[in-house]
C-alpha cells in the first residue's frame, strides 16, 4: 500500500513538473536568438526593415536578439524556402517583400508558396510606387503624361526596376488601366531605373516612392500609385486625389513563419511584432530610410493579402498570354 502511495506521488510530482516546465517554456518564448531571412542585400528596403527591427527586438522578445541574415538571388525565393524547410518553432522566419515573392512564384515554376508554405505573422510596412520624370521634363501632370502618350502611341519610353518585378507590373497596370501604349524598359533594380530618369533616357519611370530621397534636384513625382499619401512624402499626391486611373500594386512587408508553428508562437510573435513596429526608435529608424511603417496582425494581414492577389491575377495573366507568344 505504502509503495502504490509512493508511486502515485511520484507520479503527480513529475506530472505537476513537467506541466510547470512547459507552461514556463511557452511564456518564455523565444529563449534563444530569433533569426529573420531576408531574400535581398544589406541596404535595400527590405533588409532596412529587418534591422530597424532588430534594433528595438530585445525588449519585446524575451531579450533574445533578432538577428538578420540576408541570402539575396532570385526575387528572394530561394530566402523563403529556406524559412518554409525550416524547424517551425518560430525561431527561424522570413521577412518577405510579399509583392515581390507572389509575382516570383506566377511567372516561373517556384519551389514555394507564400499561402501554402507559410502562416502570416504580421505586416510591418509597404513599399509604395509612383510616377517619376526628369526635373526638368515639360510634363508637369498625371493627367498631362496620360494625355501625351494616348496622343503619341508607342513613343513614349518609361523605365521600371524589371519587367516583372512589382514596380514593373504596377507600371504595366497602370498602363493598361489608362489605354496607354508605350515601350517598357527594364532595368536591373530601382537604382538604375531612376538613372533612366535622370539620364533622360526615357519619359517616365515608375518605381519605389523612397528611391526619391537624396535626389529630389533630379527627379520629379507626378503622383503615388496608392490611395493613400506616403507618410514620408505628404507632398506627393495620390492618384486617387488627382483623378488618374491606376490599379493598386505595390509590396507589403510581410514577417512569415513556417507553416507548422503553434498558434501561441505565432501570436507571441505578432504581439512582438506589434510593439516593435510601434517603438519610436523603430519609427524613426523608418522615417530616416523614406520607408513607411505599417503595422497589421496577422489575421487581418493575411486576409489583406490574400485580396490584394485577386486584383493583382488579371494583369498576371495578361503578363503570362503576352510571354507565350513571343
Amino acid at each position: 500500500m505504502k509503495l502504490r502511495k509512493l508511486a502515485l506521488a511520484s507520479t503527480a510530482a513529475l506530472a505537476a513538473f513537467t506541466f510547470g516546465f512547459g507552461a514556463a517554456s511557452a511564456a518564455d518564448f523565444p529563449r534563444k536568438p530569433v533569426t529573420v531571412i531576408v531574400g535581398y542585400g544589406a541596404g535595400g528596403g527590405t533588409d532596412s526593415y529587418a534591422r530597424a527591427l532588430a534594433s528595438v527586438a530585445p525588449e519585446f522578445l524575451n531579450l533574445q536578439p533578432l538577428v538578420v541574415v540576408n541570402k539575396p538571388g532570385g526575387s528572394g525565393v530561394p530566402a523563403a524556402k529556406f524559412v518554409a524547410d525550416s524547424k517551425p518553432d518560430g525561431h527561424t522566419i522570413h521577412l518577405a517583400s510579399s509583392g515581390a515573392l507572389y509575382f516570383s512564384t506566377q511567372f516561373r515554376k517556384a519551389p514555394v508558396d507564400p499561402f501554402d508554405d507559410f502562416k502570416i505573422i504580421c505586416m510591418v510596412g509597404r513599399l509604395l510606387p509612383a510616377v517619376f520624370v526628369h526635373q526638368d521634363s515639360p510634363i508637369k501632370t498625371a493627367k498631362q503624361l496620360v494625355e501625351e502618350a494616348r496622343a503619341n502611341p508607342g513613343k513614349m519610353r518609361f523605365a521600371t526596376p524589371g519587367r516583372t518585378t512589382t514596380w514593373g507590373i504596377a507600371a504595366l497596370a497602370f498602363a493598361d488601366v489608362n489605354d496607354i501604349k508605350a515601350q517598357d524598359v527594364p532595368a536591373k533594380g530601382g537604382g538604375p531605373a531612376r538613372g533612366l530618369v535622370i539620364g533622360k533616357q526615357v519619359d517616365y519611370g515608375i518605381f519605389g516612392i523612397h528611391l526619391r530621397s537624396g535626389f529630389e534636384d533630379q527627379i520629379r513625382p507626378l503622383g503615388l500609385l496608392f490611395p493613400e499619401r506616403d507618410p514620408n512624402n505628404k507632398d506627393v499626391a495620390t492618384m486617387t486625389e488627382l483623378g488618374v486611373d491606376f490599379t493598386q500594386v505595390f509590396t507589403p512587408m510581410i514577417l512569415m513563419a513556417p507553416k507548422g508553428i503553434s498558434d501561441e508562437r505565432l501570436a507571441a510573435l505578432d504581439t512582438a511584432c506589434k510593439n516593435m513596429t510601434s517603438h519610436k526608435a523603430f519609427v524613426r529608424l523608418m522615417g530616416k530610410a523614406g520607408l513607411p511603417a505599417k503595422y497589421m496582425s496577422g489575421p487581418d494581414t493575411l486576409k489583406y493579402y490574400k485580396e490584394l492577389t485577386v486584383t493583382w491575377q488579371p494583369i498576371v495573366d495578361q503578363i503570362k498570354a503576352a510571354m507565350k507568344k513571343k
